[in-house]
């Protein structure tokens, strides 16, 4: 374990073995950081955070700060992230409004420069946000995603698992697992084949989930005869992981 000389590290925080840390950081509240975690200069970590093993968190990240919500009246929330994630420069990580809720980071992910995560935004593993991206609050994207940069999050958006969002995009509903969407304002443009092959998807599989994208956004079907002729295929199971988010979206559906 290295820590410099420069950084101010609370008596409340608990740092399992191998854990660097870096000049003029500055950790302070209830903090766990587990085994093999390495972080850099002028990061800040504050208040309810948990930190798995085998994470880099570079210059200046902040983690752990109060929530820009004008509804949060000092509530006792937390941030938890998992393993081997990669927290690059300028990130920042907000913790939930409400008492008890997380914001949650999953396992292997990777944060690029300048990327925001507010209050209680959910990421699941794997998943990749590039540079300057903003999730507002309660966004949920989920495992194996591609995020490209300077994108915007409506609240409560939901990103199903495999998409790709491309760059500079506004999104304000929800964009289905195993598509690309991009644009402003953002639309489905085709299936992340790219993305579907690097996760050794057969091609069997990128067929059926080709011929799913045809039906529901290619057709002159709307979205409940969409769903209707996609469950008369059976029980493979990428069109049920498309028509189990179809079905649970809130906010509406990216066409």
């Amino acid at each position: 374990m290295t820590i410099h000389k420069t950084a101010i590290i609370e008596n409340d925080v608990v740092i399992g073995k191998n854990v660097d840390v870096g000049p003029y950081s500055y950790l302070h509240g209830k903090i766990e950081i587990k085994d093999n975690t390495r972080i850099g200069p002028y990061v800040q970590i504050e208040g309810n955070v948990k930190i798995g093993t085998g994470n880099e968190i570079y210059h200046s990240a902040y983690i752990g700060a109060q929530p820009q919500d004008v509804s949060y009246k000092g509530d006792e929330s937390s941030i938890e992230i998992g393993d081997n994630n990669v927290i690059r420069e300028f990130v920042q990580i907000h913790r939930g409004t409400g008492e008890g809720t997380v914001t949650r980071l999953g396992n292997c992910c990777y944060l690029m420069g300048g990327v925001h995560l507010a209050h209680n935004v959910k990421v699941g593993d794997f998943v990749t946000v590039a540079n300057y991206t903003a999730l507002s609050g309660y966004v949920e994207v989920d495992d194996y995603s591609f995020v490209s940069g300077m994108c915007g999050f409506h609240q409560f958006v939901k990103v199903g698992k495999y998409a790709m969002i491309g760059g500079c995009s506004r999104i304000s509903k929800d964009c289905p697992p195993f598509m690309i969407v991009e644009g402003n304002p953002a639309r489905v443009v085709g299936v992340n084949v790219v993305g579907l092959r690097r996760r050794e998807f057969t091609l069997e599989r990128r067929g059926i989930i080709k011929n799913a994208y045809k039906t529901m956004f290619r057709s002159d079907k709307n979205i409940s005869q969409a769903v209707n002729e996609l469950k008369s295929l059976g029980s493979n199971e990428d069109i049920q992981e498309l028509l189990c988010f179809v079905e649970s979206s809130t906010r509406g559906l990216i066409r």
